[in-house]
């Protein structure tokens, strides 16, 4: 009972940050599984900005070292902020979204813990947690399409061109897709064959996992490369929903990634964001093989059978209006060329920066509650230049 309390307590700080955790009963017992109770103590009341160590020991009235090795320790396992400005060493507590569902995965650690702590996340994934995404229309992650699938080149904005967004970084990241690895965890859940270590970061986000070991530094060339296999595997390019900054760009597939399951398996309007770009069919040139409905990750085509056509099939691949992503994946390996992403009549622009992203979210999600998702605005994340809780 006394274990019970603290978690309750430590549920009841982490509301204090965002108002997105329903209730179920999953939630205690997910705390429950990734935390000790030494650590859900420690954490309640923890800051959501940044403070140094000393602010923070301060506060909890602990040894400055004692509770360094005890934040330290956090933050290897994804539950703790912890960045290296210069000579300054900050940490901060982020929200369970971030946590459960990007860094306490990232490094892909199989053991009864993660084991236990994943089952945990996908059922109150399904239970109440992935319901916070149901009525936005600005979600934390867009597709960004191949770029060679792209009809017209010369076209491509600059914040959806996967080769301009790599020349803008300075330092990139490779961690295990934190969905694939949760779900791969997870006896229960259906299998998933592909590679879990392709989930790009960069900037901040990336000095953040690789100084606490969530994941590797890799070079430019390292991520075009990985860019390169996950559209060859048929993976969706789902990059930073705001234009500046970007600090992210993961390779879904349509049986694990969060935003897929809110499409396929909550019945969402959408997943994440849609590019700019949606697919066409040259029927005359299509050979009605298939391949693009097996690789189209929205099941967005379908086949039907046409006296129109020459091929050996008398098929014809067919768009249904509404769910093309403008991922790209189908028209990637077709073989003879028929598909290709063709630009929308009408754009839909991200949000510029980060901060523009969160407020958009916030009036979006507000509107639908009816009320505010912050107890204490002063909560509202002032660190959100360094890394973002999406």
């Amino acid at each position: 009972m006394a274990d019970r309390n603290i978690y309750e307590g430590f549920l009841a700080w982490l509301r204090q940050s965002w108002g997105l955790l329903p209730d179920s009963e999953e939630l205690i017992p997910m705390l429950m599984a990734a935390y000790t109770p030494a650590e859900a103590s420690l954490l309640t009341e923890m800051p959501f900005e940044e403070r140094t160590i000393e602010e923070l020991a301060e506060t909890k009235g602990l040894d400055r070292g004692e509770l360094r090795s005890q934040l330290d320790e956090m933050a290897a396992k994804g539950m703790i902020l912890r960045l290296t400005e210069g000579e300054k060493i900050l940490y901060r507590l982020p929200d369970a979204r971030f946590v459960f569902l990007r860094s306490f995965f990232w490094p892909a650690r199989d053991n009864e813990i993660t084991r236990k702590t994943a089952a945990h996340v996908n059922r109150y994934y399904r239970d109440g947690f992935g319901a916070n995404w149901k009525d936005v229309h600005t979600k934390g992650l867009r597709a960004i399409p191949i770029r060679q699938t792209i009809e017209d080149p010369r076209q491509i904005l600059p914040y959806e061109d996967t080769v301009r967004v790599l020349d803008k970084q300075n330092r990139f990241a490779v961690a295990h897709c934190a969905c694939r690895t949760r779900k791969k965890l997870d006896e229960n859940e259906p299998s998933c064959h592909h590679e879990t270590e392709n989930c790009l970061h960069f900037g901040k986000l990336a000095d953040y996992i690789i100084q606490n070991g969530l994941g590797r530094e890799i070079t430019r060339d390292e991520a075009g490369e990985i860019l390169a296999m996950a559209a060859d595997a048929g993976l969706v390019h789902g990059i930073s929903n705001w234009q500046e900054g970007v600090d992210t760009i993961c390779n879904c597939c349509a049986c694990c990634c969060l935003y897929m399951e809110a499409f396929h398996v909550l019945r969402h309007a959408k997943g994440m964001n849609l590019s700019n770009y949606e697919v066409r069919v040259n029927h005359e040139t299509c050979h009605g093989c298939g391949l693009c409905v097996k690789r189209c990750p929205m099941k967005a085509l379908r086949m039907e059978d046409s006296d129109q056509v020459q091929n050996k099939t008398g098929k014809i691949t067919v768009l249904t209006p509404g769910i093309c992503i403008g991922c790209g994946v189908c028209a990637h390996k077709c073989p003879s060329e028929s598909l290709y992403l063709k630009r929308r009549d009408v754009l839909d622009h991200p949000p510029a920066t980060i901060k523009e992203q969160r407020k958009r979210f916030l009036a979006e999600k507000e509107a639908v509650r009816g009320d505010s998702l912050i107890a204490d605005d002063r909560q509202r994340g002032k660190g959100e230049k360094t890394i973002p809780y999406y």
